[in-house]
């Protein structure tokens, strides 16, 4: 019986071995890139089923370059992914549906990397909502402060990573790919997904609750950067005016407002020391406004032939690269073409400046309803739709809990500590 059970124990533990050692080689969500062979995981076709956190769990601890941006979908497709010429290296550490817990756990652990001298990270009321703290692959990743290298045991072990690890392996020996994902935002799809939005985004907020224990939380992580001497950047993404729109007729500009008073009262209440190697102008802890019906978000929506495209945004939600470069550029004070080049286009967000940004955006916002055609068109639209209301998004709540706060103050105490006075 005995020797029984040894084999038994034996061929189980040679089967996690084999298991475990397929996941780790074939890398599936391009982290380690210690084996590359071409035909069997040269093209990481599924690195993105995770939305990159384990990528990015990772990358926050061994990225040699000196900025990186975090944030959602919006940063992970919005921004350039290289920026060759950017002093110190550049990074986009985006990560698709994220939260302002991820967020601030980011912050902790990117505080652990000497090479950081500068964080940027997007945020709008989707980070801050009462929805699920974290994505399920959150918890086998760096990102909850586990070593590395457990979270590559764990990772390896990991039914869903082995399945994307096989499907990685077919993808290159086939030619294969997530035709989906790769997709998403081919030009013939776009106009019929900017019309999708509409309803989609209406419905979404319909059912929204603002968390503002979430703001808290994200800036207590950022105080771990701020030990370190990295200067932090956020900002409040733009978003296409259709999308503004929609969040207007259901009644989301209170939370709106809120979300940048609490924002500009959490940077008050911290007197940072100067950072290091600044990137740009200004504190070590400062926030930008691009939200607020800009020029580029009243931009026409795509041809249905699909040519010309918005040469902004892929969908109401997401921009393209062109518009994430011209944030970055902005915030370094640099001149731009128009339409980057309006005094609206990023403001410094203050508390002193809250009333002034948001009417000036509802001044935007009431020239665009009553000059252009295309507010005409998606007016009338969300008329039906107050008219017959779509039936909302409803979800659990889900909210930050005791313990949340304590794991995140013990680790930003201990980045505070080893910082030294």
């Amino acid at each position: 019986m005995r020797r029984y059970a040894l084999t038994l124990a034996g061929a189980a533990a040679g089967f996690l071995l084999l298991f475990g050692s397929f996941t780790f080689l074939v890398d599936p969500y391009d982290v380690t890139g210690w084996v590359t062979i071409d035909g069997v995981n040269e093209r990481k076709t599924r690195a993105h089923e995770d939305g990159y956190r384990v990528r990015v769990g990772h990358r926050l601890l061994d990225t040699e370059a000196g900025t990186i941006v975090l944030g959602s979908s919006r940063v992970a497709d919005g921004f350039p992914r290289e920026m060759p010429d950017w002093p110190g290296g550049y990074e986009n550490l985006g990560m698709a549906g994220t939260s302002a817990f991820e967020l601030a756990r980011a912050s902790v652990i990117g505080s652990r990397n000497e090479n950081l001298r500068c964080v940027i990270i997007g945020m709008d009321l989707r980070e801050f909502g009462t929805y699920p703290r974290a994505h399920a692959t959150y918890w086998i990743t760096p990102l909850t402060g586990m070593p590395p290298l457990f979270s590559h045991v764990q990772t390896s072990l990991s039914p869903n990573a082995f399945a994307r690890a096989a499907q990685t392996v077919i993808d290159n020996a086939t030619g294969g790919s997530d035709e989906k994902w790769e997709n998403a935002y081919a030009p013939e799809l776009l106009p019929g997904r900017f019309e999708e939005e509409i309803e989609k985004r209406y419905r979404g907020y319909s059912d929204y609750v603002y968390d503002p224990a979430r703001v808290r939380f994200l800036f207590r992580g950022i105080d771990a950067l701020l030990a370190q001497g990295v200067q932090v950047t956020v900002f409040v993404h733009p978003v296409h005016a259709w999308q503004e729109e929609a969040a207007r007729r259901v009644g989301m500009e209170p939370y709106e407002d809120a979300l940048r008073r609490d924002i500009t009262a959490e940077i008050a209440a911290r007197v940072p020391s100067e950072a290091r190697e600044p990137c740009f102008d200004g504190p070590a802890l400062q926030a930008w406004d691009f939200g607020g019906y800009q020029d580029v978000s009243l931009s026409a929506p795509p041809d249905p032939s699909g040519d010309p495209e918005n040469p902004y945004y892929y969908v109401p939600a997401h921009y393209r690269p062109v518009l994430g470069e011209a944030i970055l550029t902005r915030m370094r004070g640099q001149e731009q073409e128009p339409p980057f080049d309006t005094a609206s286009f990023g403001r410094h967000l203050t508390a002193d400046a809250v009333d002034t940004l948001m009417a000036e955006a509802e001044e935007r916002r009431q020239a665009w309803l009553v000059d252009d055609e295309w507010a005409h068109y998606v007016t009338d639209r969300f008329d039906a739709l107050d008219a017959d209301p779509p039936a909302p998004e409803r979800e659990a709540r889900h909210y930050l809990n005791r313990d949340d706060f304590r794991q995140l103050e013990r680790d930003v105490a201990r980045a505070e500590r080893q910082a030294g006075p």
